[in-house]
């Protein structure tokens, strides 16, 4: 299977070393479209001035989280409606799980992840 690599990825994670290795897997990829955030508020901002093909966020982030930014990009408009959003999370509780899936969460990515994971589920939200 072959990625579409003009995708347009916002990822956001407010651990500075694993958002480093999340850019730098997506770039091994061969994805160069990407941009990144630090948390929910500032992943925002950027959703404000841009447009994204997917995004891919950790859950736990101080200042607004995961499900946070999911439920505002889902409610804002038509438009921001349809962005697949992948969740990074280190949980896999059911309350969690089925919370994100009422928003409309696309898909999820456990830490620790793996590349062949990455690949195959942004393979699977964007085909």
């Amino acid at each position: 299977m072959s990625l579409n690599k003009d995708l347009r990825i916002l990822v956001v994670e407010d651990n500075g070393n694993i958002r480093k290795l999340l850019m730098n897997i997506l770039k091994s990829m061969g994805f160069n479209n990407l941009t990144e955030a630090d948390n929910g508020v500032a992943a925002w901002e950027k959703i404000q001035g841009a447009e994204f093909d997917l995004v891919m966020t950790d859950w736990m982030m101080p200042e607004m989280d995961g499900l946070e930014l999911l439920k505002k990009i889902r409610n804002e408009s038509d438009e921001l409606k349809e962005i697949p959003i992948l969740m990074i999370t280190a949980t896999d509780k059911q309350e969690d799980v089925a919370e994100a899936a009422k928003w409309g969460v696309n898909g999820y990515i456990v830490k620790p992840f793996s590349v062949k994971t990455i690949f195959a589920k942004i393979n699977e939200v964007t085909v």
